[in-house]
Order: structure tokens, then C-alpha cells, then sequence
């Protein structure tokens, strides 16, 4: 837990430069999925960027995937906590992954100590062209009159668009049946070939197809219209804000690292994400850098937990064996 004395040490560690780290102690960011994918190329921009704050020592993108991204959570929980080891990782493997499973295997808020967050992606709700409508009131209105054909595809059963697609159908007061399949391919397929209706995906998936005329997003969880799609409504427009959510990506030490050294990372982390280089990749990427404080973060992550307990609860989802 983050206090008045941790407070004062984060100050005085970011002023002084923080305790010296030998520069043969390479700062090791380990994440859950293969290299090549978003998560890794989001640790390599911010490795690289990181460098020159950190006193000369090396970065290293460890790539430890599997179990859906467990297995990177695994390796850093039993690091040592010296500050030579951090997890950089997508919100929902911490904060949604407590409700899905059983016997996960590590408590977010007990076994690690949160640094930054890093960036924020939006999600967005898509239709196929064969559905027509053009914004989410629209959609909700011919769910209503056409109720055998309401549905929504998700990436599996517990999955953040699963739970994020029973939110829109909560707050929208409508039944839409979800389908779950085992990845995005096989829905992009039902998805063209009309067999399903919708789909909850990350923004920066969706952009390409909707601006190729394959799929309509019909509205974002930003708080802000997209610059991509400005066009489109951001939930709170269409008159839904609770449904506004930001998946994060942030940086997590293991519990036990001194506030001394979290600091330290934390200020290099801060420093690289306000770089022009970050701006730029992340840019491409449609994602919002976002660096927070580790108080800030630690909130973040508490109500992010107990957010998707509260949907577990309404959708009377059973946790499966992790």
C-alpha cells in the first residue's frame, strides 16, 4: 500500500536519481505473449525510450507466453523484488482474470506493486454491414425488433469482450445472445459472412475494417471522440456513460520491491512515456499514452476489480479452473 512515507521516498528517490542500480543490472520487462504481438511491441517502445533515464543500463523484453498471459504473471510474482524485474501487462489479466478463474495463482493487490500505467486502448462495439444501423441507438432499437438475431461474438467465455458485451446489453435494456469462439479470425468471418451481428473489440482492430467499408463501429468507450473516427459517438454521447472504459497497460514490480526502487522506475517510465518516440508509436497503434502515479494506479486497479466483479455477479458467471 502506497502511504504518506512512500509518498516522501518516491519524491526524494526521483530527485536523487534514486539508488544506484550497477549498470550490469538490466531492467528485464517481462510480458505474458509472444514476441510480434501488441503487448510486446508496447514493451520494446518503452524499453527503448526508457534507456537513457535509467543510468546506462540495458532493457530487456522477456517474451514468456501462454495461459493466456499467466504465465508472465507467474514469472515476475516470483522475481526477486530488487527492481531488475517488472511485468508489463494488459489491465485484464489483473483485475478481470480474479473473477474467471479459480486458483489463479497470484492476488494483484498482494503480490505486486503497481509503477504506471503506460497507455489506454478503447474498446468499440462493431456490427456487420449486413445490420442496418449506423450508431449504437440505432443498434439497440433493431436488437428490440429483431430479437432472435441479436447477438454478439466474443473471444471465449470470461473474456473482457464477453463481459463487456453483457454491460452494453445491461445498460441498453436489450437480450443479445453471446457467442463465443476460440478467436478473432473465426469471428471476423461470421462476422462478414453475416451470421453474427456484432462484435466488442479493442478500437485499434476495428479502425482498418470500418474505414474499408467491412464492419461499422457504432460506438467507442473513450471519453473522447477518436481522431481516427471522429465521426463516431463515444458511449456517454449515445447516452450511456457508464459504459466508458479504457483498457490499460501499465507496469507492475513484485511485492516486496523498496519505494526507493519503484521510483526510480516509475520516473523512467514517466520520462519515456512524455517522449516524442512514444507519442509517435503509440499513435500508430491507437493507443493513448497514459503515465500515472502508483497511488493513482493502485486505485485504478481496485476499481477495475471490483467493476468486473460487479458484472460476474449480473451475468452469474462460475469461475473455471485457472
Amino acid at each position: 500500500m502506497v502511504n504518506r512515507r512512500t509518498f516522501t521516498l518516491y519524491g526524494a528517490a526521483a530527485a536523487l536519481g534514486g539508488p544506484a542500480f550497477a549498470q550490469s543490472d538490466a531492467l528485464r520487462i517481462v510480458v505474458g505473449f509472444p514476441a510480434g504481438g501488441i503487448v510486446d511491441i508496447i514493451a520494446r517502445e518503452l524499453g527503448e525510450a526508457m534507456k537513457p533515464h535509467l543510468g546506462g543500463r540495458a532493457v530487456v523484453v522477456e517474451a514468456k507466453p501462454g495461459a493466456g498471459g499467466r504465465i508472465g504473471v507467474a514469472t515476475v510474482k516470483t522475481a526477486a523484488p530488487d527492481g531488475n524485474t517488472v511485468l508489463l501487462t494488459p489491465s485484464s489479466i489483473m483485475t478481470l482474470y480474479p473473477h474467471v478463474f479459480n486458483k489463479l495463482g497470484y492476488d494483484t493487490q498482494k503480490d505486486f506493486v503497481p509503477v504506471s500505467t503506460v497507455c489506454m486502448s478503447a474498446n468499440a462495439l462493431v456490427t456487420g454491414m449486413h445490420v442496418p444501423v449506423k450508431t449504437l441507438g440505432e443498434f439497440i432499437a433493431w436488437c428490440k425488433a429483431n430479437p432472435k438475431e441479436a447477438s454478439y461474438a466474443s473471444p471465449g467465455l470470461g473474456s473482457a469482450p464477453h463481459f463487456l458485451g453483457a454491460q452494453i446489453a445491461s445498460a441498453a435494456g436489450i437480450e443479445m445472445l453471446h457467442v463465443p469462439y476460440k478467436g478473432a479470425p473465426d469471428i471476423l468471418n461470421d462476422l462478414y459472412g453475416g451470421r453474427i451481428s456484432s462484435f466488442v473489440t479493442a478500437l485499434s482492430n476495428a479502425v482498418q475494417p470500418h474505414l474499408g467499408g467491412k464492419m461499422r463501429v457504432l460506438v467507442t468507450t473513450s471519453p473522447k471522440r477518436s481522431s481516427v473516427l471522429p465521426d463516431v459517438q463515444t458511449a456517454a454521447e449515445a447516452g450511456y456513460p457508464q459504459l466508458s472504459n479504457m483498457e490499460w497497460f501499465g507496469v507492475l514490480a513484485p511485492a516486496g520491491t523498496s519505494p526507493e526502487r519503484i521510483a526510480v522506475i516509475h520516473s523512467a517510465v514517466s520520462k519515456a512515456i512524455a517522449s516524442d518516440r512514444i507519442k509517435e508509436a503509440f499513435g500508430k497503434m491507437i493507443m493513448e499514452p497514459s503515465s500515472s502515479s502508483p497511488a493513482e494506479f493502485a486505485r485504478m486497479i481496485k476499481a477495475d476489480i471490483d467493476r468486473w466483479g460487479a458484472t460476474s455477479k449480473r451475468l452469474n458467471y462460475q469461475p473455471v479452473d485457472a
